[in-house]
C-alpha cells in the first residue's frame, strides 16, 4: 500500500510508517476473523442437527425392532 504523508518534526517518517502498519495489521486481522468465524458458522450450522434427540432415539428403536423381527422371522423360516 502506498500512501503519502506529510513529515515534520512532530509527525516523522517513523510515526508515517508506524501508522501504516497498524492499519495493515487490523485489515488483516478483521479479514482472517472474517473467514475464520464465517468458515466455523458454516461447519456448526452443516454438523447442527434438526431432529430432536427424542425423534433420534425413537427411530434408533424403531431400527433395532424391525432387525430383531427380521432376524427372528429368517430364523423361523
Amino acid at each position: 500500500v502506498e500512501q503519502d504523508s506529510s513529515i515534520s518534526e512532530t509527525n516523522p517518517h517513523i510515526a508515517n510508517i508506524g501508522r501504516m502498519v497498524e492499519e495493515m495489521e487490523n485489515k488483516i486481522r478483521n479479514t482472517l476473523n472474517e473467514i475464520y468465524f464465517g468458515k466455523t458458522k458454516d461447519i456448526v450450522n452443516g454438523l447442527r442437527s434438526v431432529q430432536s434427540l427424542a425423534d433420534q432415539r425413537q427411530q434408533a428403536a424403531l431400527r433395532q425392532d424391525l432387525a430383531a423381527a427380521l432376524q427372528r422371522r429368517n430364523a423361523n423360516n
